[in-house]
């Protein structure tokens, strides 16, 4: 759908984005379709915030199932209108506390979006759920800086908390980038779209999980201090020391310094 098209569909359809929503609709068609090739299965799949559907419509026919929860009442209408003839379920709802299991085509084996900027990290830990567990892959839209965080894994300042948060059981790799021109309303930052995949394995057990997300946010809730220094507060400065100690890690490493295996044996060891 071109920019002048949408404009014109946008007022018959008496829609104005809302930026508190982070509606910026997606009018690269090519890009529409790198990502529903991407998606593509036999599966059910899950689609989260489809506006006004123009990856939906790339997505119909590409999968088993085609289920999606849109917060929009609006966007709600123009979807259930635009796609009346087709094999699509829209729920409105925040997919934030949306139980998966009351919708349509649960459990999933896919899910797709552009997410919404402001919220895209909180959407990100909700594919470590339970009710997700069944999720094999996700193709999502992210702000570019959001997209790097969450696949730096090496050391520096951009890794950090949601990067290890999420590698314990998916991996990631970057599809595409996009520029803020491939959306209108253009917004002010630059967008890539990422691939995560499920591990056939998980790194930290279902049981673990908990304590490794725990220390993860204990060790980075002051970028600048050791690793020390951020366990004392919580744990006292004696049983920091041992921890570190039986993890064979430096006290006096910043956590940026700290490959995630590393975390792993520190969850262990709590």
């Amino acid at each position: 759908m071109f920019i002048t098209e949408l404009r014109r569909f946008l007022r018959s359809a008496g829609v104005i984005p809302n930026k508190k929503l982070g509606q910026s609709f997606l009018v690269n068609s090519y890009i529409a379709s790198r990502i529903a090739e991407e998606v593509s299965t036999s599966g059910s799949v899950l689609e989260i915030g489809p506006g006004l559907g123009a990856l939906t419509e790339k997505l119909i026919g590409r999968c088993g199932s085609l289920s999606a929860v849109e917060i929009s009442p609006e966007m709600v209408d123009v979807l259930r209108k635009r796609f009346s003839d087709e094999v699509l379920s829209v729920t409105r709802g925040d997919i934030l506390s949306v139980n998966p299991e009351t919708l349509p085509g649960f459990p999933f084996h896919t899910v797709a979006g552009n997410l919404p900027y402001s919220i895209s990290s909180p959407i990100l830990f909700r594919m470590l759920e339970e009710g997700f567990d069944q999720v094999q892959k996700a193709v999502l839209m992210l702000q570019r800086e959001v997209a790097i965080r969450l696949s730096t894994l090496d050391g520096g300042k951009q890794y950090g908390k949601l990067a290890l948060k999420i590698w314990p059981y998916y991996t990631v790799r970057t599809l595409l980038d996009a520029d803020p021109e491939d959306f209108y309303p253009t917004p002010a930052v630059y967008s890539r779209v990422v691939v995560l995949e499920r591990r056939t394995r998980p790194m930290v057990s279902r049981e673990l999980f908990c304590k490794f997300r725990r220390i993860v946010s204990i060790s980075f809730s002051s970028r600048r201090k050791t690793i020390l220094n951020n366990l004392t507060p919580v744990l006292g400065r004696d049983q920091s020391l041992e921890i570190l100690a039986r993890t064979e890690i430096d006290p006096g490493l910043r956590a940026e310094q700290i490959k995630p295996e590393m975390f792993v044996r520190l969850a262990e060891n709590l």
